[in-house]
């Protein structure tokens, strides 16, 4: 019998955290390896039911023309290389009139056939990426609208307080429309926002032509899509003052039963974990206990009748595991390395 750990992958979790959203009108933000659940996974499952899956960069875009040459796609982070896009119908970032005039000067310079995909970003207060120069945006109008190789396809902004701060959302919101309002009406480009709290914060019905690009909400809410389940590979029964792993991280007040499971910080298990979080065996908790070590870790099974090769579900709530390590379930999911566990889809 071989020691397991394992990433699960659940496809129906996903697809009805897909039809809870708020709009059907979706881009399915599946950077960073789809939030880190697996990228072909999640945009097999999620094909014909996303408009667009947005990503940060090219790499990201051409794994998902490996395997989906029709779903489009849209870098929302900065390129330079537009010829790779343009042959692989692949939408771009505007971010600047810089990039604009780059694009009229490849064309003019090469024997392009195919038109580019364009989205003008907004930057709306995020201040990150993004044009928040009027006249700036109209001359880029006038390019795009005097060079007929350009598509424009789409304008956006994103939204930074969607979740904590209304006012201020409200006014980028505001902010962005003014712009939108600049719009020549020779152009009927998508409007699209982000991310995903602002679906839970925004009057839809104003919005029906919207498209909303959606990241975490897709992977947690209402179900976390992943669960990572191990098994135990070692049991040590310790007496008082004997110490668990690096840095006297656990010295044992009585005597106590330490289970091992081969999962470490090489893995995304954070350290922070050790000092209040729990696992579960036959669904009873079980705390923590010592620094998490590069590829193992402890947890006290004192008062459990466990032993070696029990199953030992290790992850199921991503906000628990950030509010534990003071962080977001961003960090946590993209933290996490099932390149290091037996990847496996339940349909």
């Amino acid at each position: 019998m071989l020691y397991y750990s394992d990433f699960i992958i659940y496809k129906k979790k996903l697809l009805k955290n897909f039809e809870s959203l708020k709009s059907k009108n979706i881009c399915a933000m599946v950077k960073a390896n789809a939030y880190g659940c697996g990228l072909e996974t999640i945009c097999k499952t999620l094909f014909g039911k996303a408009k667009f899956f947005g990503v940060a960069n090219l790499q990201e875009a051409l794994q998902i023309r490996e395997f989906d040459k029709y779903t489009p796609i849209l870098i929302v982070g900065i390129l330079s290389d537009f010829l790779t896009a343009i042959d692989n119908n692949i939408s771009v970032t505007i971010d600047n009139i810089n990039q604009i005039e780059n694009i009229i000067k490849l064309y003019k310079d090469n024997y392009i056939i195919k038109k580019i995909k364009i989205h003008i970003k907004i930057n709306s207060g995020m201040n990150r990426l993004g044009i928040n120069n009027k006249k700036e945006l109209k001359n880029i109008f006038k390019l795009i609208k005097n060079n007929k190789f350009f598509i424009f396809e789409g304008i956006f902004s994103h939204f930074s307080t969607a979740d904590c701060d209304i006012v201020f959302f409200n006014k980028q919101l505001k902010l962005f429309k003014e712009f939108v309002d600049l719009i020549p009406p020779i152009f009927d480009p998508i409007k699209h926002i982000g991310g995903s709290a602002v679906l839970q914060n925004i009057n839809i019905e104003k919005y029906t032509d919207y498209m909303f690009r959606i990241g975490i909400d897709l992977y947690t809410k209402p179900n976390l899509v992943v669960r990572i389940k191990s098994q135990i590979i070692k049991i040590l029964q310790l007496e008082k003052g004997d110490r668990v792993g690096y840095s006297n991280g656990y010295i044992c007040k009585k005597s106590t039963k330490i289970a091992v499971v081969p999962l470490g910080y090489a893995d995304g298990i954070n350290r922070k974990l050790c000092k209040n979080s729990t696992v579960k065996i036959k669904n009873k908790k079980c705390t923590i206990v010592g620094n998490v070590c590069m590829d193992m870790f402890f947890f006290d099974i004192t008062n459990l009748n466990a032993k070696v090769f029990d199953e030992v579900l290790v992850f199921d709530n991503a906000f628990r595991w950030a509010k534990n390590c003071e962080t977001i379930p961003y960090e946590i999911l993209t933290n996490i390395n099932y390149l290091r566990m037996n990847y496996i889809i339940i349909n």
